[in-house]
């Protein structure tokens, strides 16, 4: 058996069914979906002729309240309708399909982002369980070693010292396997939150031809947390636009009556057109403007911010893909001469020929590069499916 010889993880879900389990479970999912939807209803409903509902309004005015003997008896009675001030409806249009596409950027954006938190979760989890079965085959190695040196101490073979370093060694081996699981049960539990299951989501059986299948275009300005920083930057547009369109509260037009009873009146109804209408003001103007203003340079500072943002992102994953590769031809090499050069020297050990300390200090260098050629090897997977899921392909 091999010093580095790890046990299969037991990946009982693909890294497909995982980010889709963890999608289907989302809360954002569904609130962004309710959200579209309601936009897409508001632009439906700024077609309507008027931008509110009729105004209904009576009033009954009698003489005898007072006392009167008059008989002077007045009812009278108005319906009237809002009107759209020129360009406002379809500037509300406008601002309500803006609206819906933000909610759809955003639920591209959170797809993308519960992917990412999956695609981590996982890279972590597989690191510690490769982690874990190299400590574990170093520890039995030490065991081993361990016995040996008991017996050797019994049989004054071997000085005490260098029989406290083995256990040393051993237990401090044991010790990172503790820490190890705990961290691996940690990230079970955050993967069990998003995926509704603990197993750990295969990442390594993805290789570089999702890569080529696919035909990936890195265009950072096609990535959806840009296309999202480009909709909220044009709905404070269609806001603002909004707003300049309406400078005054809705004129009201309408039809008044009036009936009017008094002892010998001949006239005694009325029927006239009413419309009100309140004239601009400086002191509601000018808020309401600004307000828009400053959110669309917000919304043009955020964009610009995503941009740099992503940009980074992207360079840094190739960057990270590329450097992986590298380290996996260095590290296999390096991992197996390690690990057969501690073989050596515990054999040397073993017949007297070299010290204890060289041998543990021969197998900790193994055991680091075997953790590192561990490392490499999940960090090009992680890279090559980050650069898919930026692309828009989830594997």
């Amino acid at each position: 058996m091999g010093a580095f010889a790890v046990a299969p993880p037991c990946l009982a879900e693909s890294f497909h069914e995982a980010i889709q389990s963890a999608w289907d479970r989302d809360p954002a999912n569904q609130s962004f979906a309710v959200d579209a939807k309601a936009s897409a209803r508001n632009a439906r409903a700024a077609q309507s002729w008027f931008p509110d509902g009729p105004i209904v309004a009576g009033q009954y005015l009698d003489d005898h309240f007072i006392g009167s003997n008059l008989g002077y008896t007045t009812y009278q009675g108005s319906i009237s309708v809002p009107l759209w001030l020129p360009g406002q409806g379809t500037a509300t249009m406008r601002t309500a399909l803006a609206d819906e596409a933000v909610a759809k950027a955003r639920i591209k954006v959170q797809h993308l982002l519960s992917a990412v938190r999956v695609l981590d979760l996982a890279s972590n989890a597989t690191l510690l369980q490769k982690k874990i079965g190299n400590l574990r085959a170093t520890s039995a190695l030490l065991n081993r070693v361990a016995q040996s040196s008991h017996q050797g101490l019994r049989a004054g073979e071997i000085a005490a010292a260098d029989f406290d370093a083995v256990i040393g060694e051993q237990g401090d081996i044991d010790a990172q396997i503790a820490q190890s699981e705990q961290a691996l049960e940690s990230a079970r539990a955050e993967l069990e939150a998003l995926t509704g299951t603990d197993d750990i989501p295969d990442i390594l059986s993805l290789d570089g031809r999702i890569l080529g299948n696919q035909t990936l275009t890195l265009d950072p300005s096609q990535d959806p947390r840009i296309q999202m920083a480009q909709a909220v930057s044009k709905s404070a547009k269609a806001s603002y636009a909004l707003a300049r369109h309406s400078y005054m509260p809705a004129p009201q037009v309408g039809v008044q009556v009036v009936k009017q009873g008094q002892f010998g009146s001949p006239w005694d109804t009325q029927v006239g057109v009413q419309f009100s209408m309140a004239l601009p003001s400086e002191a509601r103007n000018t808020p309401m403007i600004m307000k828009e203003v400053k959110a669309m340079g917000a919304a043009e500072r955020d964009a610009v911010l995503a941009q740099r943002q992503v940009t980074t992102e992207y360079r840094r994953t190739r960057a990270s893909l590329g450097s992986a590769l590298s380290m996996m031809r260095h590290t296999n090499s390096a991992r197996q001469a390690l690990d057969a050069r501690a073989q050596d020297l515990e054999h040397a050990w073993s017949v007297g020929e070299t010290p204890v300390i060289e041998y543990l200090r021969a197998r900790r260098a193994a055991l680091d590069a075997g953790q590192r050629s561990a490392e490499a090897d999940v960090i090009w997977h992680a890279a090559m499916i980050r650069m898919s899921l930026m692309a828009g392909r989830y594997p």
